[in-house]
């Protein structure tokens, strides 16, 4: 639970200072790419992780890095940051929580939509513009896979769910046969 109120804090705080589309991009790959270093390099995570060596050596690394990717100043700083606080490893949930924030900034509405097969380009169009006539403005789709749904879709924004899935439909149905 704490991790989740550290990566909504510094995710927002990113948001709150990327001022163009431009730089959100840049910064969004820079930290994504970063992310993949480390997930690749498990030496490199643990010795960046772990208490064993001083922070002067950590933070002395992550600049070695940093300068032979020239990552914009404020990627920079964000991962300093995360270094200096000891909280490096909540990196990749940030770089996922940043698009929803960035886009909520921009006056987006920022969705979830869950199907069992993944969906064609035509069908997420279509789907997109029903939801931007519901929302009544911009929309940006996050599509997972969810086996477990049956069938059909399961759309959440924030804690608001459109459940028209099979499994949903059953639950509902099972509900009110218990009522009676």
């Amino acid at each position: 639970m704490k991790s989740q109120i550290l990566v909504k804090r510094y995710a927002e705080g990113l948001a709150a200072a990327l001022k163009t589309e431009e730089e959100y991009a840049a910064v969004s790959r820079e930290l994504t790419e970063f992310s993949d270093i480390l997930e690749e390099n498990e030496e490199l995570r643990r010795v960046l992780v772990r208490p064993f060596l001083t922070s002067d050596k950590k933070v002395q690394i992550v600049k070695d890095i940093l300068d032979r990717q020239s990552y914009q100043a404020k990627t920079r700083r964000l991962l300093l940051l995360l270094l200096h606080h000891r909280r490096l490893e909540i990196l990749s949930q940030i770089v996922r929580a940043l698009p929803a924030l960035w886009n909520e900034r921009q006056g987006v509405v920022a969705l979830e939509v869950r199907s069992v097969v993944p969906l064609k380009d035509s069908q997420r169009r279509k789907l997109e513009k029903e939801l931007e006539a519901i929302e009544k403005g911009p929309v940006y789709c996050t599509y997972v896979l969810d086996p477990g749904i049956v069938g059909g879709l399961y759309v959440k924004k924030g804690n608001m769910v459109y459940d028209v899935s099979l499994k949903g439909q059953l639950e509902r149905l099972k509900e009110k046969i218990r009522e009676r």
